[in-house]
């Protein structure tokens, strides 16, 4: 008899266990936007996550999400993919994302943005914003950046120096530089107030493809 208690005691204790770990995934990431904790408890369960230090990919579109308090969590991030959500204000602490390599922020309702420090990152998009005021700094691996369909009147960058391809178009900019980006091989900055004579600049560089309005009296 009491072998066999012990034997069901055994087993109610397994599945006890089971149940709880099945269940921890959202308590471990302790969201605050409800939107956002629904879609990463949706990717546990099937990514068979345990803890915030095994997510090293998430895509949650079209979610409503609107705040990202809790994503520091994620120290091993490498992609994040938001688009089509609500945020307005969005912080990217370099310190909580060391890896991150892909931020897609695009098709949110954020009217100014700051991108510093991330060393890894690669591609970044934020297009279909609101954005006015854009800085991206200390980006060394950086190549891709897609800005298009904005409201950006000032975009200021630095030490970006693997940068090659940059969109643009779409905007408030009445200028560019477009002489600190040593690896840029493409830029699409039509749809903006720019002056004819930051064209004829563009027009003189033969190793980069520059897509612009052109002067006005040519057409």
């Amino acid at each position: 008899m009491k072998v066999k208690r012990c034997h069901w005691f055994a087993i109610v204790l397994l599945l006890a266990n089971f149940f709880l770990m099945s269940q921890s995934y959202a308590a471990v990431f302790n969201m605050q936007d409800s939107d956002l904790q629904s879609c990463l408890q949706e990717l546990a369960d099937i990514n068979q996550w345990h803890h915030p230090q095994d997510v090293t990919e998430v895509k949650c579109h079209s979610q409503g999400i609107r705040s990202l308090q809790g994503l520091e969590q994620f120290i091993n991030l490498e992609s994040l993919s938001l688009y089509n959500n609500k945020l307005e204000q969005v912080k990217i602490d370099p310190k909580s994302f060391p890896k991150l390599s892909t931020l897609n922020l695009a098709r949110n309702n954020l009217t100014d943005l700051a991108i510093v420090d991330l060393p890894n990152l690669n591609k970044l998009y934020v297009f279909d914003n609101h954005l006015e005021v854009l800085t991206l700094s200390n980006l060394a691996k950086l190549e891709v950046f897609k800005a298009n369909n904005n409201k950006i009147e000032q975009f200021t960058y630095s030490n970006t120096p693997q940068l090659k391809k940059i969109y643009i178009f779409n905007n408030q900019l009445e200028t560019i530089n477009i002489y600190d980006l040593p690896s840029l091989q493409y830029m699409d900055c039509r749809q903006n107030p720019m002056p004819d004579s930051l064209y004829d600049e563009m027009d003189k560089v033969d190793a980069i493809t520059f897509l612009h309005d052109g002067n006005a009296e040519d057409w």
